[in-house]
């Protein structure tokens, strides 16, 4: 792939991110889009990126046999799920996994 149809792909994404993030300031702005009305979709947004990010790099990883999941990962994923279940949020859970799988790794679990 040449560096033309690189550029020409990262603006047509550009294009097209802007478009659909203006369409919803758009409907907002028009009143006939309900933001009460979709709060609660909205709110399970940040726990479900939270799973689609951390769950292929915890389960997929390497060759993907059971073999190779690591208690570390594992734990740290348990404690991060929970502790974003707890916080109804995504930075803190995500802070203290990480640092629950760098102890976990620096004892070798």
């Amino acid at each position: 792939m040449d560096n033309l149809t690189l550029w020409m792909i990262f603006i047509a994404v550009c294009i097209g991110t802007f478009a659909i993030r203006l369409s919803f300031v758009h409907l907002h702005g028009r009143g006939s889009f309900n933001i009460g009305k979709h709060q609660t979709t909205l709110q399970l947004l940040a726990p479900a990126v939270l799973a689609a990010l951390s769950i292929p790099a915890i389960i997929f990883q390497d060759k993907a046999t059971l073999d190779s999941v690591s208690i570390a990962q594992i734990t740290a994923a348990l404690v991060t799920a929970i502790l974003a279940w707890a916080f109804k949020g995504v930075f803190w859970p995500l802070c203290l996994g990480m640092i629950t799988f760098w102890i976990m790794k620096f004892y070798s679990f």
